[in-house]
């Protein structure tokens, strides 16, 4: 027993120095900055917070959704103020109850290169618009990521949103994005 508890910690503290070896001092603090930001994003779209939703893109950033592309953090804080983007818009009216809708995120992988980053992460939306006591899966797909950390802070410089309800924005049966086979 003592001889395979022995084995079992080396072979752990081999695979430790390995994967040590494979990421880079400071990967899992970016990491979790990045994973961070992706939250953020969500939560200023979900509560239709356009300052809060700018403030994730880098100045001169690149937002690519099925309506176009968006360019620049002063567009991109307009373009979510002006309403184009409303998930409920259409929803069942019930007084004194809005239709709801929330993002979320699953799978992500992310490469982080010194100050910059690539990120493919799945994401679905959920909502009540035709029943408020019912949550109803809306659309899926995933974003592709471009980020920079700049003055510390880690932004999105082009994003990229896919949606495989939407004809012209879907991605099914196309190459694995995964950047780590890039």
């Amino acid at each position: 027993m003592k001889f395979l508890t022995a084995i079992a910690a080396v072979s752990l503290i081999t695979a430790g120095a390995a994967y040590a070896q494979v990421q880079p001092a400071g990967y899992a603090d970016d990491r979790a900055a990045i994973e961070n930001l992706q939250g953020r994003y969500l939560l200023a779209m979900d509560f239709n917070d356009p300052d809060a939703y700018a403030s994730v893109f880098a100045e001169d950033a690149v937002l690519d959704w099925a309506g176009g592309e968006v360019v620049g953090r002063a567009a991109i804080r307009d373009f979510l103020a002006s309403g184009r983007y409303n998930p409920t818009r259409g929803a069942t009216e019930v007084e004194g109850w809005p239709a709801g809708y929330q993002h979320f995120i699953t799978n992500q992988v992310i490469e982080v290169d010194g100050n910059t980053a690539h990120a493919i992460t799945y994401w679905f939306q959920a909502g009540n618009m035709a029943d408020r006591g019912k949550m109803e899966f809306g659309m899926f797909g995933h974003y592709v990521d471009r980020l920079e950390k700049i003055d510390g802070q880690w932004l999105f410089t082009r994003r990229e949103i896919y949606n495989e309800g939407i004809q012209e924005r879907f991605r099914a049966g196309t190459p694995n994005p995964d950047p780590f086979l890039q």
